[in-house]
């Protein structure tokens, strides 16, 4: 996959695959392209796939919105995100399922 932003190419040629299960860590210095690949992932509108194709489940996401995304099961969140008071990450994440699933 290649992604650009602002018509700057950022990532050129990227290929990883994740099967059900595994777990990986992206790491790097600043300015290494780790939130852009995050937001190219979540189809955030100020980037752009420029080749390539993005799969989620066996299913092409390239063109996906970002809700459509998100009902997928895939989700962002800053590293350090607002507290809201009165609602617990358990509560919000819990809120968030059934938005999605329908099921409590």
């Amino acid at each position: 996959m290649h992604a650009s932003v602002e018509e700057k190419e950022i990532i050129k040629g990227l290929h990883l695959e994740t099967k059900e299960g595994e777990i990986h860590v992206l790491l790097g210095p600043n300015g290494a392209g780790k939130s852009i690949l995050a937001n190219v992932i979540m189809g955030h509108p100020g980037y752009s796939v420029t080749d390539g194709h993005l799969y989620f489940e066996e299913d092409d996401i390239t063109e996906a919105k970002t809700n459509e995304r998100g009902k997928k099961g895939l989700l962002l969140s800053n590293q350090a995100p607002e507290e809201i008071p009165g609602i617990t990450m358990e509560n919000f994440l819990k809120s968030t399922r059934t938005a999605l699933t329908e099921e409590k």
